[in-house]
């Protein structure tokens, strides 16, 4: 009989020992599963965030690209070639002149309003007119009348007096490459001086200023 009560107990320990071990493993399965899923969570997260970096970089690229492609956008439609101006500036200066009366006191090439024009400043008298020309077809696009303070510098010239402005942008453009930015023909010290603006891509726009008579350089600096 004793022998039978320690038969059955023998036999439970060993039950509940076996059902203990099944227990282990299942949770040694579980919480390797675990560890498992975590770290592939993980592996996709690191996935995850290169992507992102590698796309926040690619959109940096990107951005930077369009950046330096608008600047240089930017840089050629501030500037012309000179052969591509189908105005010249004496037909400019007869133009204004037919349009309001006076002697050539200030000329200057820029872009205005999108437009480039050429800006005729006409000394008559007391009255200083100053006539925007399109370089373009040679339109008047706009007229300003003024009354010269005694003061002012009211010396005039005329184009046949001094070196055509092509040649003296000639002289410039063998110092320094570029387009033309813009220019100006007047009085400077007591003698006529052309100013010559050039600029080449995103670099810095090179200023000149030249004898209008003899195509001197006097100046010549970078901004």
């Amino acid at each position: 009989m004793k022998f039978k009560i320690f038969s059955l107990l023998l036999a439970s320990g060993l039950i509940l020992a076996a059902c203990g071990n099944d227990d282990s493993d299942d949770k040694k399965d579980n919480k390797g599963a675990e560890k498992t899923e975590q770290k592939t969570q993980d592996d996709n997260k690191d996935d995850m965030d290169d992507s992102n970096n590698d796309k926040d970089s690619n959109d940096d690229q990107t951005n930077d690209d369009d950046s330096d492609d608008q600047n240089a956008n930017k840089s050629t439609t501030n500037t012309v070639k000179w052969n591509d101006v189908k105005v010249s500036p004496e037909e400019a200066v007869k133009e204004a002149q037919n349009e309001e009366k006076g002697e050539l006191k200030d000329l200057s090439f820029e872009k205005e309003a999108g437009d480039w024009s050429y800006k005729v400043e006409l000394v008559d008298g007391s009255n200083e007119n100053k006539v925007l020309i399109n370089a373009d077809d040679k339109s008047v696009a706009n007229v300003e009348n003024e009354t010269e303070d005694d003061d002012d510098n009211d010396q005039t010239f005329k184009l046949s007096d001094v070196a055509k402005f092509g040649d003296v942008l000639k002289v410039a453009q063998d110092k320094a490459k570029g387009d033309l930015k813009e220019w100006s023909l007047s009085e400077d010290d007591g003698k006529l001086v052309y100013s010559i603006d050039l600029k080449e891509g995103n670099k810095d726009t090179t200023e000149f200023k030249i004898d209008a008579k003899s195509k001197e350089i006097l100046e010549q600096e970078q901004d």
